[in-house]
């Protein structure tokens, strides 16, 4: 009898590493498709923020107060500063809850948005908030001199274009969030780093 305890001992130690990469793998997916679903909401939130047309009391490049519309419904948003860099990235960590440790905010196109660590989030926001307004008159004179209907970081940073509109129908402000999925097998995520990064762009018209 304990001879027969010893070998199933022993198969068991055996095959435990085998149930438990299988377990973890299981785990592995439903989170990855729950945290895609996630990001790419984190970054529809954020852009959608980042471009309605407020009214002028609520400073929206102003200091930070109250609530934003990205994540709360729009006659309980009284927030001010809500179209700053900061709290546009606020609100993609409201959205992404417990999966991001931690997040930063950098002004760069999709194409230049670098990966975060495993756990963290990255967010990315095009054009700046703060710099230059566009140089040229109008839509109409923007799609003739670019030959093309006008991208994020054509026409100026957003700041001066919310203050003083010139491009109304034609200026986009693209939100991208990207995050580092950490997965629960040992080494997977050294192993194929680019399979856990979760990415996602929005790309959305200003108001204003």
């Amino acid at each position: 009898m304990s001879k027969n305890k010893g070998q199933a001992l022993v198969e068991f130690a055996l095959v435990f590493p085998l149930l438990f990469f299988i377990l973890a793998i299981s785990i592995d997916v439903f989170r990855v498709d729950w945290v895609t679903s996630t990001v790419a909401e984190a970054a529809r939130q954020a852009a959608r923020q980042a471009v309605p047309n407020q009214v002028p009391p609520d400073n929206p490049f102003g200091s930070a107060t109250g609530s934003c519309s990205g994540t709360t419904l729009t006659p309980g948003a009284n927030g001010a500063g809500c179209m700053t860099n900061n709290r546009i990235d606020e609100t993609v960590d409201v959205v992404m809850g417990t999966f991001s440790r931690n997040s930063a905010m950098t002004e760069a196109s999709p194409s230049s948005c670098p990966t975060p660590a495993a756990g963290a989030t990255q967010v990315c926001i095009w054009p700046f908030e703060q710099g230059a307004a566009g140089t040229y008159a109008d839509c109409a004179a923007a799609r003739s001199a670019l030959g093309r209907d006008p991208m994020p970081g054509d026409l100026g940073a957003r700041a001066p274009e919310y203050a003083n509109p010139q491009y109304k129908g034609c200026f986009e402000v693209v939100v991208t969030v990207i995050y580092r999925y950490d997965s629960l097998v040992p080494f997977l995520g050294s192993a194929a780093p680019n399979l856990l990064r979760i990415a996602s762009s929005t790309t959305m018209l200003a108001e204003y």
